[in-house]
């Protein structure tokens, strides 16, 4: 009973994980352009974006625990033909995102160790930029070869 209402979740998380992102990355490319300092409110982007892909990552290995797709795919091995959808959810979606998030932790970490400013911005902007990236790619948008969801689940 509670996977319905997880997979929801998830995909509500998954428009906070964006937009927190995205604000965190232009927070880092407009500082880089104007040269300006690290205020605290770029901190607390950069945090607060990490923070809620972790939370959208620990939903997410639940789910991948209790997906029937998932589930279906380990036990029965189905060829990418026959279910680009049972391959994309098992391997492609969880390891993409795993490594948007390892991605995105190890930039963060970076970023509050760097000495100039300059430098909190450009590596935030740049493991931050790969991240998005990769979460881009391993989304199933409605428009998805591999897989598609609606942009808006509802129960």
């Amino acid at each position: 009973m509670i996977y319905p209402i997880l997979l929801v979740v998830h995909n509500a998380l998954r428009w906070l994980v964006l937009g927190s992102l995205l604000a965190s990355l232009g927070s880092s490319i407009s500082g880089l352009l104007r040269h300006r300092t690290y205020q605290p409110i770029d901190q607390t982007l950069r945090v607060v974006a990490t923070s809620i892909a972790h939370t959208q990552l620990l939903v997410g290995f639940y789910l991948y625990a209790k997906s029937p797709i998932v589930s279906y795919y380990w036990k029965s091995h189905p060829t990418y033909q026959d279910g680009r959808e049972f391959s994309f959810f098992s391997l492609i979606h969880i390891g993409l995102m795993l490594t948007s998030v390892i991605v995105m932790t190890i930039g963060s970490s970076k970023a509050k160790r760097q000495k100039s400013d300059q430098q909190k911005f450009k590596t935030t902007a740049i493991y931050f930029a790969i991240g998005l990236l990769l979460i881009f790619i391993a989304i199933p948008w409605p428009f998805s070869p591999f897989a598609n969801r609606p942009l808006y689940r509802s129960f």
